[in-house]
């Protein structure tokens, strides 16, 4: 990475070719998506050619990667959380009303409960809970050791069993 943030191009080439099957996984298992896995998979790639400058070379370069993805990843789910569109399939809501209502609801109460955590409890625990990411994966991916990922969601699992559930809600489980 010393050679590229000095300016030879043939060392980005060769960061690309390293790193661009794990980036693109990295996004895929996180989003579902061929389409937003490459869009963020190149978003990725462009942040790195803008940061290659502030990187510190007495680092190792795959956490200070996947560091910037995580955070791409972040602010990924952040701009659709804001900018939520709802399919067409979802607009018939009324002929299932009772199956999409509950469907609604318990989607509502997991947002309203995940929110409780904070962005990194909420990222570990998901990718390791429901993703299935490994502990070591997601200590690579934040820069942090093993044992600080699983404090970080043993810590947050903690707080999910702490947060009041609504009436109508089932307790989640994840």
């Amino acid at each position: 990475m010393g050679w590229y943030s000095d300016g030879d191009s043939r060392a980005f080439e060769a960061l690309f070719e390293r790193y661009e099957r794990r980036a693109y996984a990295f996004f895929f298992k996180r989003t579902g998506s061929v389409e937003r896995a490459q869009d963020l998979y190149q978003d990725l790639f462009l942040r790195v050619h803008r940061a290659r400058h502030d990187y510190d070379c007495q680092r190792p370069f795959a956490p200070w990667l996947f560091q910037i993805a995580h955070r791409l990843l972040v602010d990924d789910v952040r701009r659709a959380y804001r900018h939520r569109e709802v399919p067409l399939e979802s607009s018939n809501l009324h002929s299932r009303a009772s199956h999409g209502e509950n469907a609604l609801s318990e989607r509502d109460e997991l947002r309203r409960v995940l929110g409780a955590l904070t962005v990194e409890e909420r990222y570990v625990l998901v990718s390791a809970k429901v993703h299935g990411l490994g502990y070591a994966e997601l200590a690579e991916q934040l820069g942090k050791s093993v044992d600080a990922v699983k404090q970080l969601a043993s810590r947050a699992m903690r707080r999910l069993r702490g947060v009041p559930r609504t009436s109508f809600a089932r307790p989640v489980h994840l």
